[in-house]
């Protein structure tokens, strides 16, 4: 069970560090166009199905890491998995409080693009810090 939990969190460390630095990047790179279509979105009524998705996908991989966290027992990775369950809630909470969510953007102004940027630079710094987290859960498992 040891394995499989070094495993699953070296993926898990590896392929959410890439999207979040790379999508990160694009935000900056991109991010008069994300206001744009955050504008777009916030005129509707729904929130956007692409943001229920990605948050039902973390919360089903950040489930079994929380378990696996346990197996055998990390701060690091309880730390990682209370974070992440954090992180779902507060995304939550802007989609389940939609209407006032979708006024503050479309009132934001010039605030959104500034706001783009700062999401978009924790993204690339997460990341990193995602990758760091790798190299230490794999300099962990290989000392045992």
């Amino acid at each position: 069970m040891e394995n499989f939990s070094a495993q699953w969190f070296t993926a898990y460390y590896i392929s959410l560090g890439a999207l979040l630095l790379s999508y990160g990047v694009y935000l900056l790179v991109k991010s008069s166009a994300i206001e744009e279509y955050l504008k777009t979105v916030a005129a509707d009524s729904k929130p956007p199905r692409i943001w229920r998705t990605v948050l039902k996908y973390l919360l089903l991989f950040t489930i079994p890491g929380f378990i696996l966290s346990f197996f055998p027992f990390s701060w690091v990775e309880l730390l990682f998995s209370v974070w992440s369950f954090f992180i779902i809630f507060m995304a939550g909470q802007l989609l389940v409080l939609w209407p006032h969510t979708s006024k503050a953007i479309l009132a934001g102004g010039e605030q959104v693009r500034k706001k783009i940027r700062y999401v978009a630079a924790n993204m690339i710094t997460i990341g990193l810090i995602l990758f760091m987290l790798t190299y230490l859960l794999l300099e962990r498992t290989q000392a045992v």
